[in-house]
């Protein structure tokens, strides 16, 4: 066989061989007021936008991974470091519910920083991941939302806890569950295992193991009885209350939460009968909390380089971020930091941005 079909041979099996590697490329920057939709009589239009940007999340194989690696501007990362020990089906749907948050975290800090009295109350416990090997994961699924333990209901991670606090580790508990987006509540039985401690110290790690089958690790007590565990990651979920009139973001095909940001400035500006953005193109991502601040996101190499390239005059990033995008920024896109949305509203009306006061909104 000749080298040169040896090569076509060699690269036609690169390209069907996967590898533990996924590659981050840079997106696009998508203009929020598409996304959101309010009652038409409150809707604003602005000379400026805000835009929220993504990235692609690319699985490699052999030979699309030396494509990636010679891409100066894409990143290869190790898939664990990605995607944990999720599945692929529960690392998209972990992104559907990242997602959701954002949406909801928008809309709460959104309306408020108007002046409405709107507020996220606590309603029950997202199953964000099972753990694998667990008994909660043969019953329970990424986006699950527990709402009760038994007869006694949940509405906090600290109820959950508790709650479960009171089983010991082999107890058969019954769950209410309902999905993430919907109301009906159905019941799930699950028996607690206990936790183990791998090692010694503070920082030894913590497994949920089946109760007394696992010999191999000592158990945790606390207060000198072994604590019973459900064997999940959870997210605190909420329900917005006081919203005044409809609100929707779409997602638009987007998963993940660091568009919180960018939503939360994009349904400001689009209520708001002035121009908070004073007529520029501004992007931003972040992720954004029911309190108000401005969390960590990845990627923000990729999507520094996705703003600049939509023609957006500035970018806001999370503060331990800010190095980061100012080295992809370029000349014309002005990178500024911030850890919570009162900051970059006030950065906005320093650039010229005025908001409507409070004291306006009935």
């Amino acid at each position: 066989m000749s080298f040169v079909a040896l090569l076509i041979l060699a690269a036609g099996v690169a390209s069907v061989i996967d590898v533990p590697y996924y590659a981050i490329t840079p997106g696009a920057g998508i203009p929020v007021s598409g996304l959101v939709t309010v009652p038409r009589r409150l809707a604003h239009s602005h000379l400026g936008s805000v835009l929220l940007t993504d990235v692609e999340v690319v699985p490699l194989r052999a030979l699309s991974y030396i494509y990636y690696e010679l891409d100066s501007n894409a990143q290869v990362v190790p898939a664990a470091a990605l995607v944990g020990t999720a599945s692929g089906a529960q690392y998209q749907a972990q992104g559907s519910v990242d997602m959701w948050n954002a949406r909801e975290a928008a809309i709460v800090v959104a309306l408020r920083q108007l002046g409405y009295h709107t507020r996220a109350v606590p309603s029950g416990v997202i199953v964000y991941q099972p753990e694998p090997g667990s008994a909660a994961s043969r019953g329970l699924g990424v986006g699950d939302v527990i709402t009760s333990v038994d007869s006694g209901r949940v509405r906090t991670l600290a109820a959950l806890v508790a709650a479960l606090g009171a089983h010991g580790p082999g107890s058969t508990v019954e769950l209410g569950v309902r999905p993430l987006t919907g109301r009906a509540v159905h019941r799930v039985r699950v028996r607690l295992g206990e936790i183990r401690v791998d090692g010694s110290g503070p920082d030894a790690p913590e497994t949920c193991a089946a109760a007394r089958t696992d010999t191999q690790l000592p158990p945790l007590e606390v207060h000198g009885v072994p604590a019973a565990c459900l064997g999940i990651a959870a997210e605190q979920a909420y329900t917005a209350v006081g919203v005044p009139f409809p609100v929707s973001i779409s997602a638009d095909g987007i998963d993940g939460p660091s568009a919180g940001l960018a939503f939360t400035l994009g349904l400001i500006e689009k209520l708001d009968h002035e121009d908070l953005v004073a007529g520029l193109k501004v992007a931003a991502t972040g992720t954004m909390s029911v309190t108000g601040q401005v969390g960590d996101v990845g990627g923000v190499a990729q999507k520094t380089i996705a703003v600049r390239d939509a023609g957006a005059s500035l970018f806001f990033v999370p503060p331990s971020e800010l190095q980061t995008a100012e080295a992809h920024a370029g000349p014309t896109l002005k990178v500024l930091a911030v850890a919570s949305i009162g900051q970059a509203v006030a950065d906005l009306e320093e650039l010229g941005g005025r908001l409507s006061p409070p004291s306006t909104v009935h």
